[in-house]
């Protein structure tokens, strides 16, 4: 494995030599890739214009985001940033810059940010595309297609390159996490969502995290250390402000499963609405966004962690349920006033 990280690092000194002025760019791109933006804008877009995608979306996210963790987990990935320094193989280890967003906690392969992106576009282009062709909405629809999918790869290459120009990871490990991620959107296209219940949503969380918790005792007996990569985080980040909690794979599994419970919830407690006019639903839109993103600005007690994870997952719970059951209750309400 030596050789094929000698040679990613010098892909990446290339990528910030080459982007050296387009670092803002660069950055912008994985902040937008982030696996969160999944849960905090693709979510509530997707499900606000069409709530079979929007569950579809919101299933696929975590399913590969809880994937990543546990293959990551599994894999052992290094980091570039830390690599340079901690695997020896440099007499004068080569200077790699860092950027507020390079300092992940988790081990590096595969990338969650490819993998949870290609999942999730994956969904969201397939089935644009097919209702496009059920509405008989486009006529001329191999072209269009073509584009659409074309425009679909091109996304995948710079956030592939986003996340190599930061040395937040390898080159194999952002190939290896767009694999995976499309393999998982082509599967989990197929799985319909109209019959998931609340039982469906609370057994599977139940196995994210029984599964996560039982891969993180597995590595502990075989007497490895599951948090070897924070600390080699801690150890090479640049700056202690860049190293954030919620870029653990803890984080990431208790995400996926309580964002899960929270649309079980929703759809349990959710009145059953006609179409809302477009303009209900860009105010219905507009509302959940502003809620999902917003919720990125209540600050939760960092110490104890268990404390963390706990506000963490009462939070996240909240607000798809608010999404999912009160914000289209208070519209559907709205709009046969209107009406």
């Amino acid at each position: 494995m030596d050789d094929i990280h000698k040679y990613g690092i010098s892909v990446i000194q290339t990528l910030q030599g080459h982007f050296k002025n387009e670092s803002s760019h660069m950055t912008l791109i994985s902040h937008l890739s982030d696996p969160k933006n999944a849960f905090l804008i693709y979510f509530p877009v997707a499900f606000c214009l069409h709530q079979s995608v929007g569950k579809r979306v919101l299933l696929v996210a975590a399913v590969a985001e809880w994937l990543n963790a546990v293959f990551k987990w599994i894999l052992h990935g290094e980091r570039p940033y830390w690599w340079v320094y901690e695997s020896g193989v440099y007499e004068s280890p080569p200077t790699l810059d860092q950027f507020d967003i390079t300092c992940e906690t988790g081990p590096g392969s595969p990338s969650g940010h490819c993998m949870v992106t290609s999942s999730v576009i994956y969904i969201l282009v397939s089935d644009f595309i097919f209702y496009m062709l059920f509405l008989k909405l486009i006529h001329f629809s191999v072209v269009l297609r073509c584009i659409l999918w074309i425009v679909y790869g091109l996304v995948l290459v710079l956030v592939c390159l986003s996340r190599c120009f930061i040395a937040a990871h390898f080159p194999h490990q952002v190939i290896a996490g767009v694999i995976v991620g499309v393999v998982i959107g082509y599967i989990m296209n197929r799985i319909s969502t109209t019959e998931l219940q609340l039982k469906h949503y609370l057994v599977l969380s139940l196995l994210m995290l029984l599964g996560g918790w039982g891969t993180f005792s597995i590595i502990q007996n075989l007497g490895l250390d599951p948090f070897w990569s924070i600390t080699k985080a801690k150890r090479r980040c640049l700056n202690p402000d860049w190293i954030h909690l919620d870029s653990s794979l803890f984080f990431s599994i208790i995400r996926d499963a309580t964002s899960l419970i929270g649309l079980g919830l929703g759809i349990t407690f959710a009145k059953k609405s006609n179409s809302a006019s477009l303009g209900v639903q860009a105010i219905q839109l507009a509302t959940s966004l502003t809620l999902a993103l917003g919720s990125e600005w209540i600050e939760l007690p960092k110490d104890p962690v268990m404390l963390f994870y706990g506000l963490s997952s009462v939070k996240i719970i909240c607000i798809f349920f608010v999404i999912v059951s009160i914000i289209p209750r208070i519209f559907m309400n709205n709009n046969k006033k209107i009406k």
